[in-house]
């Protein structure tokens, strides 16, 4: 047997840490703020898989591995099972599908898509409580944020998704969590996550990206079950040589110290509420308040320069989106679509008659964007040039988590109704919501699976 690498002098063991914190986390460490914030991402992500789930390419998925109501898990409003590792796909893709799911500064991608999936699936088989399930997105997000913290952006901007690689650590922390794994199987499930983890950026605007998120829900899962079954892998995977980080990211860090004192991960979530990829909300922001501010229309526009950091170049610049899944990722049809009015927040805009509409088409090409390095990744600034002479300038980040909780959760009832409610209904997706509100003291889940199914 070959020896394990031991970690390079003065660095932190990475794996060791995370898993002893993993194993070692009780209910009683959480405090209600965290499984409030778990609870929001738990609404908010059903509602865009459910959402999701008449998408083309989890249609595929369900076709190819889906199974019956007799299989133990559920896929969310389909009335069929699959097995946990099968549903955990699925229902990740779909989840990832509209590109209207949470995201996290320090992951760098979508911290929800990947944990919840797989922890909901591996919840439900072992007929785990609520309070389970919110400790298990509660270390999903961490292990992702720390993770994520360690490689950088360098990762990023070398060209990996972070949902996809990242967020396969954080669904394999989640499941060890619901397994009870000690701190060495924790290692070993982290390890196996570890050596599935992929994505690939140049996939954004195809079916390939969502593929990424059911697929790290998939493997997260796989690497704890395997583990809890005495499953080897490198137990240093993440920090040693030709390890995760040092392999998948030029430029990366130790960890951080563990401490929560100031808060858990998940309490940064940021939820999306415009259907596109989240660099582009800031502009939009932007956009929309110079249009509200002048009372402006895309007619009054001459030309536009939206300035942003290099983190979006390879993103959200898709120059000529042909379909609705590309115009997600495209800033400078975007752009127009916000001067113009358009609900940036509906499903049915993102269609690939808006992306070849010759209207859009045209004025996309009036928007340049300009890419700067700066530390600040999230502002957007926008020079507007209208064609009676004036040059407007607006600036918007909305990477700002929210202070108020009750008012977050009252927005996110609102998309969550929006986009849910037409395809469970109105009675079930009451159901749903008031599972998701009780379900820190619930003892099953089963009045949440009851309405989702």
């Amino acid at each position: 047997m070959t020896a394990t690498p031991p970690p390079p002098p003065g660095a932190p063991e990475a794996t060791r840490l995370l898993s002893e914190w993993t194993a070692g986390l009780r209910d009683e460490d959480l405090g209600e703020r965290a499984t409030t914030w778990a609870s929001h991402a738990l609404l908010d992500w059903l509602a865009v898989a459910i959402a999701g789930r008449s998408e083309p390419l989890v249609q595929m998925l369900a076709q190819e591995y889906g199974g019956s109501g007799a299989q133990p898990c559920t896929l969310l409003a389909r009335g069929a099972g699959a097995r946990p590792q099968d549903a955990a796909l699925i229902n990740g893709a779909a989840g990832h599908a509209l590109d209207f799911d949470d995201v996290a500064s320090r992951m760098f991608g979508h911290p929800s898509v990947p944990v919840i999936p797989a922890a909901l699936a591996l919840a439900q088989a072992h007929q785990a409580s609520g309070a389970d399930l919110l400790r298990a997105i509660v270390i999903g997000h961490e292990v992702e944020s720390r993770v994520g913290e360690m490689v950088g952006p360098s990762h990023y901007l070398h060209g990996f998704h972070a949902t996809g690689t990242v967020g396969t650590l954080g669904a394999a922390a989640a499941c060890a969590s619901l397994l009870q794994l000690d701190a060495g199987r924790t290692a070993h499930a982290l390890g196996l996550a570890a050596t599935q983890a992929a994505g690939l950026k140049c996939m954004f605007g195809t079916m390939a990206k969502p593929l990424h998120a059911g697929k790290a829900a998939m493997n997260g899962l796989m690497a704890a079950q395997l583990a809890a079954r005495g499953f080897t892998a490198n137990p240093a995977a993440i920090e040693c040589e030709q390890g995760f980080a040092r392999t998948l990211a030029p430029v990366h860090r130790p960890l951080a110290p563990l401490d929560t004192q100031a808060g858990f991960a998940v309490e940064a979530t940021l939820f999306k509420y415009h259907a596109a990829c989240y660099l582009t909300h800031s502009a939009i922001e932007a956009i929309r308040q110079l249009r509200a501010q002048h009372g402006l229309t895309l007619d009054a526009m001459e030309a536009m320069t939206v300035t942003v950091a290099i983190n979006h170049r390879g993103v959200c610049d898709i120059a000529e989106p042909d379909t609705g899944l590309a115009l997600k990722f495209s800033l400078q049809q975007l752009a127009t679509l916000a001067l113009d009015g358009a609900a940036t927040a509906s499903l049915d805009l993102y269609t690939d008659a808006t992306a070849r509409d010759p209207r859009y088409a045209q004025a996309r090409r009036r928007v340049q964007l300009v890419f700067v390095d700066a530390e600040d990744r999230n502002t957007a600034q926008v020079e507007l040039l209208t064609r009676d002479g004036r040059r407007l300038l607006q600036s918007a980040n909305v990477a700002v988590p929210a202070t108020d909780l009750p008012a977050q959760w009252e927005r996110l009832v609102a998309k969550a109704g929006a986009i849910a409610t037409p395809v469970l209904g109105a009675a079930r997706f009451a159901q749903m919501l008031e599972a998701v509100r009780t379900l820190r003291a619930a003892p099953s889940l089963q009045p949440l699976l009851h309405a989702i199914a």
